[in-house]
C-alpha cells in the first residue's frame, strides 16, 4: 500500500496473532521510515476466538532486523474498536485482512452493521479448488490464514461483507526470486529494511515448503502472499477472478472453502457470493510487486 499513495489513503494497521504487540511495533517503523507517522498502529487479538493460542504459529523470528528510525503512532485502542472507529470516520473504507480474521470477528461482534458500513473486505485466504506447489496438490488446511482461526472465519465469511477472495490457489504460484531481492535492496531505506527481513523469512519458508516441493531452493526468496493480496486492489489485471458461491465449514476441524457447483440447483441462499481468484499472471504480478516495494 506504501507504494501506491495515489490509490490508497491508509488509515490504520492492526495485527493479531502470537506477539501482537511485537508485530504492532514493527509495522510503526516500517511506517515511519516511510514517512508515515500518522498512520495509527494497532495491536490486535492474540489468540482464536475458540482455540489455544498455540494454534496460532509463532515462527519466532520477528523483529530481526528493524532498522533505527521514527514510528508511527502506537494508540492504547484495541485493533478490533479500531476497525470500528475507522468505518464509522470513512465512509467508503475498504477492509485488507492479510492474516487470520480474529480481529474482524470481534470488530463484527462490536458492530453488526459493520459489513454494511464498509465497501469491501479483500481477504488473502482459501483454498478452493487446487493448490500446487510444484508437482504436488496440497491438502486443506495449508492456508494457514483462515485455518488458524476456522470459527473467526466462518463468523466473518457469513457476516454479509463485499468478499473477495485471493487464494492459496494463487499465491502459491508466485513467487521472488534473488534477483528481485536485489532490486529491492537497491531501494529506498522501506525496501531495505524489507530486504533483510525477506533474507530471514527465506530460511523459514524453505523449512515449511521444502518437503513439498515447489520452486527451485537457488530461484526462490519469498512467497508474495500478502502483496498479491494488496495488487489485487490496485490493479487486478494479472489476477484472474471468478463470481463464486462459497460455504466457509469446519470439517475434521479444518477450515473448508467450499465452492458451490454451477447449476448445483441448490438456490442462491446456499454459501455467499464472492470474487475469487482462480488464476494468475505470476511473472507479470512478480514485476509489479517488486517494482512498488524497490520504489520505497
Amino acid at each position: 500500500m506504501l507504494a501506491h499513495p495515489a490509490a490508497f489513503d491508509l488509515v490504520a494497521v492492526t495485527t493479531v496473532c502470537g506477539d501482537t504487540r511485537l508485530r504492532a511495533r514493527i509495522a510503526a517503523r516500517l511506517l515511519g521510515l516511510a514517512g508515515r507517522t500518522h498512520v495509527d498502529v494497532c495491536a490486535g487479538e492474540r489468540a482464536p476466538l475458540l482455540r489455544p493460542e498455540s494454534r496460532f504459529v509463532w515462527f519466532g523470528h520477528e523483529g530481526d532486523p528493524l532498522p533505527e528510525g521514527p514510528d508511527a503512532r502506537l494508540p492504547d485502542e484495541s485493533a478490533p474498536e479500531r476497525i470500528v472507529r475507522a468505518a464509522h470516520e470513512h465512509p467508503g473504507l475498504e477492509l485488507v485482512a492479510v492474516g487470520p480474521l480474529t480481529n474482524v470477528a470481534r470488530a463484527v461482534a462490536l458492530d453488526p452493521k459493520l459489513p454494511q458500513r464498509v465497501a469491501g473486505l479483500t481477504v488473502m485466504g482459501g483454498h478452493v479448488r487446487s493448490v500446487r506447489l510444484g508437482t504436488k496438490e496440497l491438502p486443506h488446511g495449508i492456508d494457514y490464514n483462515l485455518c488458524s482461526d476456522p470459527e473467526a472465519t466462518v463468523a466473518v465469511l457469513g457476516a454479509g461483507f463485499r468478499t473477495t477472495l485471493v487464494t492459496a490457489d494463487v499465491t502459491l504460484q508466485t513467487w521472488m526470486g534473488p534477483a528481485d531481492l536485489a532490486r529491492i535492496e537497491a531501494g529506498g531505506p522501506v525496501a531495505r529494511a524489507i530486504g533483510a527481513m525477506l533474507r530471514t523469512w527465506t530460511g523459514v519458508q524453505k523449512k515449511l515448503f521444502s518437503s513439498w516441493g515447489g520452486p527451485e531452493p537457488s530461484e526462490f526468496v519469498a512467497f508474495l502472499h500478502d502483496p498479491l493480496t494488496v495488487q489485487a486492489l490496485v490493479d487486478a489485471s494479472p489476477l484472474r477472478f471468478e463470481t463464486l458461491r462459497i460455504v466457509p465449514t469446519i470439517e475434521r476441524g479444518v477450515l473448508r472453502t467450499i465452492e458451490v457447483p454451477a447449476g448445483a440447483g441448490l438456490g442462491a441462499g446456499l454459501g455467499a457470493e464472492m470474487q475469487v481468484a482462480t488464476g494468475v499472471d505470476a511473472l507479470a504480478a512478480r514485476d509489479v510487486i517488486v517494482g512498488g516495494l524497490a520504489s520505497l
